[in-house]
């Protein structure tokens, strides 16, 4: 009976240590928000610069400097233009669409070569690049009349949307295509004698992405096939 109790007592005190014995709870690392770097702020101005970058790019809606005169933009327009696409920056605005591109007194700042595959992302040219586009400005000699002014232009054009339906065979020659939204800075080299530093920076919402014609890199189905050489 002795050698029972003593049995009994020693199980008991093993239980017991076990139990006074904590199991460490697990931890888990919470991260230090305060230490996450803070959003970038669009800039609230824009001058004028031929190093460029999307920082640059300012927050409010896209306008522009022709020649020293601040220019309001109207429309906005993406299209295919002979191999790729192109996107306008007029000063006046589109009736509907698909209405032909103002003329007349408008100034427009045209960026072009843009590729076929066009998506969201971020499209760019240096200032030392050929070609990517053209201003159709006011004439100095006489304000009623524009003139397509070519010079080294440097671009950045941040595409946030591109919701564009493919041209639709069934459909009439010009297309009310989708929209695109996004932002931009251009900037066209002035120089003496001529034409100032001028430029286009902001943002865009909704542009419309149109086919005023069968795009040159979609296949006609009723052209007649290549004859074997």
């Amino acid at each position: 009976m002795r050698r029972s109790i003593s049995v009994l007592l020693l199980l008991v005190s093993a239980f017991g240590l076990g139990c006074s014995e904590s199991a460490e709870a697990p931890t888990s690392e919470v991260p230090d928000l305060a230490a996450a770097p803070p959003t970038p702020t669009a800039p609230a101005t824009f001058e004028y610069t031929e190093e460029l970058s999307a920082a640059l790019i300012p927050g409010f809606p896209v306008k522009a400097s022709g020649d020293g005169r601040e220019i309001a933009i109207r429309s906005i327009f993406f299209q295919p233009r002979f191999d790729a696409w192109g996107v306008s920056f007029s000063s006046a605005e589109l009736s509907s669409p698909t209405a032909i591109q103002p003329g007349g007194d408008a100034e427009t700042i045209n960026l072009t070569d843009l590729p076929q595959a066009m998506a969201v992302g971020v499209y760019e040219q240096s200032i030392d690049e050929m070609g990517g586009g053209y201003f159709q400005i006011r004439q100095k000699e006489d304000p009623t009349r524009t003139t397509s002014w070519n010079t080294n232009l440097a671009y950045v054009l941040e595409i946030t949307k591109w919701d564009v339906r493919p041209w639709n065979e069934e459909g009439s020659i010009f297309q009310d295509a989708g929209r695109a939204s996004g932002r931009v800075v251009a900037v066209f080299r002035g120089r003496e004698g001529g034409f100032a530093n001028s430029w286009i920076a902001g943002t865009f919402e909704d542009a419309v992405v149109r086919y005023m014609g069968r795009p040159r890199w979609v296949p006609d189905p009723d052209a007649p096939a290549a004859t074997a050489q």
